[in-house]
């Protein structure tokens, strides 16, 4: 029997795993830096660059950038050092796959140092590594056959359609306006997050939002004269993932990566000029709405018929969620006296803990970093792209510092769900049927035509036309006239 045969292809994620990771590194001060006395701050940045998946093993590649906020041994000042290390983290998939989309994010867990002596630090680094692997998810259906009676169902779906990697690099200044020049950067906190998306044919352009923080020494009389300098930029970034078009959807996460800083002069001959390069990791999913009728059953009016199915996972009742909304926290730090915030960071990880940061000046002072974390409530999404777009705080007491915060997020929110395909069907008997020219039927609510119809050997749409429906679907209990073939 000849049948028309439909490819139901989609994309959807077929592996997740998130892992720990731990590594210990062993650094050391640069002949020209001061002699270590005291840690102030040590900064773990981890991130990912690259993966790639070979031989039923996906392989994570990141960066580790270590920053170190330090009081000098031998003139008291503080001062500022710098790190990189490579890591990678594998991940065994249960099957082979030929064609992989992967999406893999860091969530920092916590990081200690410890000091050796004047010139060597060790660091521990604890963070996990979550990743999802998005295979082709296809199964052969038969749309149409001679003689053949095929039901079919509208489900509309959400299908993955690319995924990329990009690193966006930047190259900013920032100039001091309070007239003193720079004796020395001792921290720089980033914040990035993706503002605006825009999709055309094979494209996207992903506008980012990028604040920078600087926290520095001013050349005066004070031996730690500590003051902040702020700039926010926008950075553009022109992604290149194939089949995309303007009426997709797209999810990116935005993560500071690399960050140099540096002091120039300005025309005066004065450093006041505050020079910061780096990148931003942008990690891009591209997703797409898709509508099928679904072949699920057939009959032939006049032989038996024998149907076979197979199985399809499709991702439904699909739902694209940009809100915002506002909360409050309060930090409260053990044996801290603050006096004054020097400067003050607040950031949301992956795992949706909202961490607040510090440099604060104690009643004796001393300047500390302080630092905590709390988990705060989200909804579940499969994709989500959330970031802190304002804040501002108070000091409730001499140990406690009270957050106000909003979170504004893109997500994506979708139902897993399995389908039973049509996919061959097979005339069974040598002898013909045939359905009686008229008869009655007591159908109950809820009843759908198509089980009617197939019990009488008879179509849909006579069934419809002699009881002048509309519906697929009985909204109530009645008669129907079944009308022969």
């Amino acid at each position: 029997m000849e049948q028309c045969k439909k490819e139901i292809c989609t994309k959807r994620c077929v592996f997740s795993k998130c892992v720990d990771a731990d590594f210990d590194y062993q650094e050391n001060l640069l002949s020209y830096d001061d002699d270590l006395l005291k840690v102030i701050r040590c900064s773990v940045n981890n991130f990912v660059v690259n993966t790639a998946y070979q031989n039923s093993t996906i392989t994570v590649y990141g960066k580790t950038k270590i920053t170190l906020t330090y009081v000098s041994e031998s003139s008291g000042c503080i001062s500022c050092a710098e790190f990189e290390e490579d890591f990678e983290k594998s991940f065994q998939t249960d099957s082979d796959c030929g064609d992989l989309l992967l999406a893999a994010k860091i969530i920092n867990k916590f990081s200690n140092c410890r000091v050796i002596n004047q010139r060597r630090i060790d660091i521990h680094d604890s963070f996990s590594v979550s990743v999802c692997a998005y295979a082709p998810c296809n199964a052969s259906m038969t749309d149409s056959a001679k003689d053949i009676m095929i039901d079919k169902q509208k489900i509309e779906y959400i299908s993955v359609i690319g995924s990329a990697y990009v690193k966006s690099e930047f190259e900013e200044e920032a100039e001091v306006t309070d007239g003193e020049a720079i004796r020395k950067i001792i921290n720089v906190f980033t914040d990035a997050y993706c503002s605006e998306t825009k999709i055309i044919a094979d494209k996207m352009l992903v506008k980012t939002k990028l604040r920078f923080s600087v926290l520095y020494t001013a050349d005066s009389d004070k031996i730690n004269d500590v003051r902040r300098c702020e700039k926010t930029t926008e950075i553009s970034t022109i992604v290149d993932i194939n089949g995309i078009s303007e009426d997709d959807i797209a999810i990116v996460n935005a993560k500071s990566g690399n960050l140099f800083f540096k002091t120039k002069t300005d025309g005066k001959n004065n450093l006041t000029i505050i020079d910061l390069a780096g990148d931003i990791n942008l990690s891009c999913t591209v997703y797409r709405k898709q509508s099928d009728y679904l072949s699920d059953d057939a009959y032939s009016v006049n032989r038996d018929v024998k149907n076979t199915f197979s199985p399809i996972e499709l991702d439904v009742d699909y739902k694209l969620i940009k809100e915002s909304f506002s909360s409050k926290e309060k930090f409260e730090f053990d044996s801290v006296d603050i006096s004054e915030i020097l400067d003050l960071d607040v950031s949301l990880s992956a795992d949706k803990c909202i961490e607040l940061s510090a440099f604060v000046l104690t009643e004796n002072s001393e300047i500390l970093f302080i630092s905590d974390k709390k988990q705060i409530e989200f909804d579940k999404f499969q994709d989500c792209s959330a970031y802190i777009s304002s804040y501002d705080y108070v000091i409730k007491s001499k140990n406690v510092i009270e957050l106000r915060f909003v979170v504004a997020y893109t997500a994506l929110k979708y139902r897993q769900s399995s389908f039973n395909l049509l996919s061959d069907v097979e005339l069974t008997s040598s002898g013909e049927y045939e359905s009686p020219a008229l008869a009655v039927y007591f159908a109950d609510k809820n009843e759908r035509l198509w089980d009617i119809a197939k019990c009488f050997r008879t179509s849909v749409d006579l069934i419809k036309k002699e009881n002048e429906l509309t519906d697929d679907t009985l909204d109530a209990k009645r008669i129907l006239l079944i009308p022969g073939m």
